[in-house]
């Protein structure tokens, strides 16, 4: 790796990369100077005078209430039922357990595909009235877009060669989709697909928003949009999605964001081309909204408040990350007079404060420093904050952030890996600090060889290790079936829906890789030394040391080249002609 990587694309995508010191080194970047570390500035949409204009866009009712709810149940912690807990803020149909922070990756593509395929299904557009009716409908709604999304996916090696999987019939795919939803991290996926697509694809570019503030003058609402649909859409490779559960005591420092690797990595701050946020809790911070939320439940929460400095880069190169050059966490913001009702502009120092309502949806550009005020009081004990963050990215880097976006669990795993093994240890006393950090390792090309070849060797046999599992598991539960005496055979599609499903640490298999994996299973008896047979040792079957092999029982529609064993074919196994394993 080069340290100035993609330097080209930053400039040929509206960047400009120079040194930039906002007083924070990672970790990974130890031994580097602060003269090293660099920042990207975008030129987006320059005014008439040549000038940037920094703008904050604020919108109400951003989406349907109900989908507002369900991403609140997935980012929140779980509720014991047994308080006394408005029914509104349970989701028994879906299960929906929550988890804070999290994080996803939505591309252009993923968004206008749902677009489009919303479009073409009636059903998507039924609107119905209890929040149990719309998540039953949103459910089966992603079930029938699964197939239709399978497009988008990535193929793994083994998927590479049976592509025709995603032609498959219809009914085979649905009953595979239905398992799909049972997947937390999936179910948080499609949530924020659906939230890219309409707020970012739809709203924006065709709303100015209920108030817009602007670096020349205060809130008030207009015409103007922050950007056309054609810009984001040429501008745009996808949006990093995450949220956050807060409860009273915590904050957001002051800070501006960027792509967290890239800076870990790099030492280059990438900030994004936009971002934004949606807020989700029944909660608002006055009584004005209180009494507009008609359509919502909502309760007080004191503080809170999302606040945004319309200076730009400027004001972050006096005060830096979390205010640590200029010694003030908040970077100068103070509360504004609480009798102040909605959004309020501060004209001597451009903080543009703006209060806490459900369903809210706030974007700026993307290098504008902001913070979340402090929570002091929430009214209600089993309510957090939650709101869900937005960060659109380019073409330059789009594609590199997509494969660890911020709070997701390939981004945990990958600082702890540079955390446990390329950051460097404490100083020893001798002016050394005894290790390597990134920088270093980019400049010794065979070390970073090495590393390159020994994650890969590592990947491969972790899909080994996982592969023959899976095999072993498929034996397993044919030969329990098969001791059972069960009157009626397993579907491959039977097999596939029990175990297609990804490992939160490999995101394998999925229930395309499970498929294949099947597939395989009986193309080997055809192709291997010992014709694919399984030796029961511990007589599962009812027989101790019998050799089983799987047999087809109505292979409808036979298997050809380039194309996968029908779902709906059943299977069985019988014992081989060589009943046991000599003494």
């Amino acid at each position: 790796m080069n340290s100035d990587f993609a330097f080209p694309a930053f400039e040929s995508h509206g960047g400009c990369l120079e040194p930039f010191n906002d007083g924070h080194c990672p970790e990974t970047q130890a031994s580097s100077s602060a003269d090293a570390a660099r920042i990207v500035r975008y030129i987006i949409c320059p005014s008439a005078s040549n000038s940037i204009e920094n703008n904050v866009h604020v919108y109400n009712d951003v989406l349907h209430p109900h989908h507002v709810q369900m991403l609140y149940e997935a980012t929140a912690p779980t509720q014991n039922h047994d308080h006394d807990i408005d029914s509104t803020m349970t989701t028994p149909c879906l299960h929906l357990t929550g988890e804070s922070p999290w994080g996803t990756y939505v591309t252009v593509e993923e968004a206008l595909d749902w677009i489009n395929w919303t479009k073409m299904n009636d059903k998507c557009k039924v609107d119905t009235t209890t929040y149990e009716d719309y998540v039953a409908s949103w459910r089966e709604k992603l079930i029938d877009f699964y197939p239709f999304e399978q497009k988008c996916m990535s193929l793994s090696d083994e998927k590479k060669e049976e592509q025709s999987y995603q032609t498959t019939e219809r009914k085979e795919n649905f009953d595979l989709a239905k398992k799909h939803c049972e997947n937390m991290d999936l179910m948080r996926h499609a949530l924020a697909v659906e939230a890219v697509a309409q707020f970012f694809v739809e709203t924006i570019p065709s709303s100015s928003g209920n108030f817009v503030t602007t670096s020349s003058q205060q809130n008030q609402p207009t015409n103007e949009k922050l950007y056309t649909k054609k810009d984001f859409l040429r501008q745009t490779h996808g949006v990093a999605v995450w949220a956050l559960s807060s409860r009273p005591g915590a904050s957001v420092q002051y800070h501006i964001d960027y792509a967290e690797l890239l800076r870990y990595e790099y030492n280059i701050t990438v900030p994004p081309l936009f971002a934004g946020t949606i807020q989700c809790s029944a909660l608002c911070n006055n009584d004005q909204i209180v009494n507009a939320a008609e359509n919502v439940k909502t309760k007080r929460m004191v503080g809170g408040e999302f606040c945004v400095n319309l200076r730009g880069l400027d004001h972050y190169a006096e005060h830096g990350y979390k205010g640590v050059l200029s010694g003030d966490p908040m970077g100068g913001w103070k509360r504004p007079d609480s009798a102040t009702c909605g959004v309020h502009f501060d004209s001597s120092n451009k903080w543009v404060t703006i209060p806490y309502a459900c369903n809210r949806g706030i974007v700026h550009n993307g290098d504008l420093p902001h913070l979340s005020a402090p929570i002091q009081h929430i009214d209600d004990d089993n309510l957090s904050r939650v709101i869900v963050g937005f960060n659109v990215f380019g073409h330059d880097v789009g594609a590199r952030v997509a494969k660890a976006p911020e709070h997701s669990r390939q981004f945990r795993r990958q600082v702890k890996l540079y955390r446990t093994t390329l950051s460097a240890p404490k100083g020893n006393g001798n002016g050394s600090n005894g290790g390597m950090d990134l920088s270093q390792i980019r400049n010794n090309k065979g070390l970073t060889k090495l590393l390159v070849l020994a994650k890969r060797e590592r990947v491969k046999a972790q899909l080994r290790h996982d592969q023959k599992q899976l095999t072993c598991n498929i034996w397993n539960h044919l030969l329990r079936h098969n001791a059972s005496g069960e009157n009626r055979h397993l579907r491959v599609g039977d097999i596939v829906e029990k175990f297609g499903i990804p490992s939160t640490e490999s995101g394998w298999p999925t229930p395309v890789d499970a498929h294949v994996h099947l597939h395989n299973m009986l193309k080997q008896q055809n192709s291997t030394e010992d014709g694919g047979k399984f030796h029961d040792v511990d007589g599962i079957g009812g027989l101790c040391g019998a050799l089983y092999k799987i047999v087809l029982v109505n292979d409808l529609e036979p298997s050809t080249r380039g194309k996968l064993i029908a779902a709906s074919t059943a299977v069985s196994i019988t014992r081989s002609d060589n009943d046991t394993f000599p003494e």
